[in-house]
């Protein structure tokens, strides 16, 4: 099942411990927030966070002191990114950390007016210096306390901005969602201390897995001195049901000891650890082929072993981008699909800014690219509460159903106008308007926790036209700061050899999502163009990426003029938000 979180076992659990509403909402955002499967806005990597916002900032500091590396134009950019995030997240601190939040905005101010006045000048001390004056483990702290506060119950829509904030150092302690599901679910049955279960202590882990293409790896004792090796031969394996379907031709079994919270992240740790190994044999056998193979066994501190491989999602049937090639696209959806196969973050990162990079797109246009994926996380945010509304089919769904048609088994919107018109409130609403709208909250109430936060947060951003309008420029600010720490990381990789970073795992996730989340409506923008050339018997032209940029960025600051003068958002379509069409302010109308 997809979406786990929602998942029929742990809603016997909660319903077992007797968890209210926010405590179930709690638990369920944080795993959702760690779900490899969530889309960018949802998924840890690319919430708006304090903690990790103050942690690039820092990185960015100490790489210019160290190395003016980001140049100082950039490094500005990365301080005032980095502040509006911090502003933004600002309200969840009022339960713990509000003077180190004032202090690290503070550093941030004085380095911004330090760039301002110096320029390329920038003294690398005052960049050291305030480096050294950031500490995201005092706010990651801080964060932690948030558990009693959130336990207790906290009122929305803040309780969902302390549970992203949450999640983000949950994530960056090197928490696996999966394992974290199954801990979750042993503590329901013997309670104990929750903060133990989100951030337990690193301990001793033995990983084993198996590089394909040597049966030995000479000198490996002395690259990672408490690592083991055993050549394995087809058949004469260990009576071993991990090794079954692993060894493919010359093969060696690797053990490696590594620190981490639980078995799934030392099996990531790992693998990352012996991949960076065998960088340096590919070097030294240039004609040889080394990979470590998915399936991966983990032995804990207590003796427990666990197996699994490496996550991997399968579909029925596979779509293309589009029907046809778009010329343009093709290289970047290239270097796109070689960031996902790549397992260094900071290359895959860099591999996702690359990927953009092909569109046309270049620094001076970041502003232009976030604007334009607010429009589409606008479109994806909304499609995504009707999939966790209707998570569970029941006969609840009747009335919904009637006024929102869906198509497939999977129940895809048929319109997503169809659904907005069933969530914004009416001052007048016909008979089956209001029906689909009891059905509404009568699945959310059902479902409770995340899902009837979700929908009480949406129906409160889309009753007043104010609060989505912020909403949109929240979400362009984190797109901004997360496409300029892209290009940071592209040029750290690249150019100044950086082969690791603090929380690069969630720049990685971040650097494909978005490049996704931008093929995806490049793609949908061109499909629409072109059905709309042919229709009308015209000449094939394509309009180009960076246009496309430019146009959304201009309809995003339209849109938001709108909605802050309107009062309403009746007149709001969806449909097609990032398509070539100007229909986003034409819903209701004849």
């Amino acid at each position: 099942m997809r979406y786990q979180y929602l998942d029929g076992r742990l809603r016997q659990a909660f319903d077992a411990a007797g968890l209210d509403r926010g405590q179930r909402a709690l638990l369920q955002g944080v795993l959702r927030a760690l779900d490899p499967d969530a889309h960018l806005g949802e998924h840890v990597a690319g919430l708006n966070s304090a903690v990790l916002a103050v942690t690039r900032a820092r990185t960015a500091l100490e790489s210019h002191a160290a190395e003016d590396q980001p140049r100082w134009n950039l490094l500005r950019r990365i301080v005032t990114t980095s502040l509006a995030c911090v502003d933004a997240a600002r309200p969840a601190f009022v339960h713990g950390g509000t003077d180190e939040l004032a202090a690290a905005r503070k550093v941030l101010k004085s380095v911004d007016a330090a760039i301002a006045k110096d320029g390329q000048k920038l003294d690398p001390q005052v960049t050291a210096a305030a480096a050294a004056k950031l500490d995201p483990e005092v706010l990651a702290r801080a964060v932690r306390g948030w558990i009693t506060s959130l336990w207790n119950g906290v009122a929305l829509p803040l309780r969902a901005r302390m549970i992203a904030e949450v999640a983000v150092v949950v994530a960056m302690r090197g928490r696996d969602g999966r394992h974290l599901r199954t801990d979750l679910l042993r503590w329901l049955k013997k309670s104990g201390d929750l903060g133990d279960v989100l951030w337990p202590r690193e301990q001793r882990h033995v990983v084993a897995l198996v590089v394909r293409g040597a049966r030995v790896l000479r000198h490996l004792d002395e690259l990672l001195p408490e690592a083991r090796q055993e050549p394995l031969h087809r058949n004469r394996l260990p009576k071993d049901d991990f090794l079954k379907g692993a060894v493919d031709g010359s093969s060696v079994l690797v053990r490696l000891p590594v620190e981490a919270a639980d078995a799934h992240t030392a099996a990531l740790k790992g693998r990352r650890v012996l991949s960076e190994v065998l960088d340096q044999y590919a070097a030294g056998e240039r004609l040889t082929e080394l990979r470590v193979a998915p399936l991966w066994q983990v032995s804990g501190p207590g003796g427990r072993v666990t197996r699994g491989t490496e996550h991997q999602r399968t579909v029925s049937n596979a779509y293309p981008l589009t029907a046809y090639w778009p010329e343009e696209l093709r290289s970047a959806m290239r270097v796109a699909n070689l960031a996902r196969q790549v397992d260094a973050p900071m290359a895959s990162a860099g591999l996702a800014w690359s990927a953009l990079e092909a569109t046309g797109l270049d620094p001076s246009k970041i502003a232009w690219l976030a604007k334009g994926c607010a429009l589409q996380m606008l479109r994806q945010h909304l499609v995504s509460l009707h999939v966790v509304v209707t998570n569970h089919d029941t006969e609840l769904r009747g009335p919904l159903d009637a006024q929102v048609p869906t198509t497939g088994v999977k129940h895809h919107l048929r319109s997503v106008d169809a659904w907005l018109e069933v969530l914004i409130p009416h001052n007048r609403p016909n008979a089956q308007v209001d029906a689909a709208q009891k059905a509404i909250t009568a699945l959310a109430g059902s479902e409770g926790g995340l899902v009837q936060d979700l929908v009480e947060v949406w129906r409160g951003r889309l009753a007043d036209s104010k609060v989505l309008a912020a909403w949109l420029r929240e979400q362009e600010d984190t797109a901004a700061a997360l496409l300029e720490w892209l290009y940071v990381t592209r040029n750290l990789a690249f150019h100044a050899g950086r082969f690791a970073s603090p929380a690069d795992t969630l720049t990685a996730h971040a650097g494909q999502a978005v490049a996704d989340l931008t093929l995806e409506f490049l793609g949908n923008w061109r499909t629409v163009e072109r059905r709309a050339q042919d229709q009308n018997q015209q000449s094939r032209q394509e309009t180009s990426a960076v246009e496309i940029y430019r146009r959304l960025a201009q309809r995003q600051d339209q849109l938001v003029a709108r909605l802050k003068r309107a009062g309403s958002v009746r007149r709001l379509s969806v449909e097609d938000i990032s398509g070539p069409d100007e229909k986003w302010w034409s819903r209701g109308r004849n």
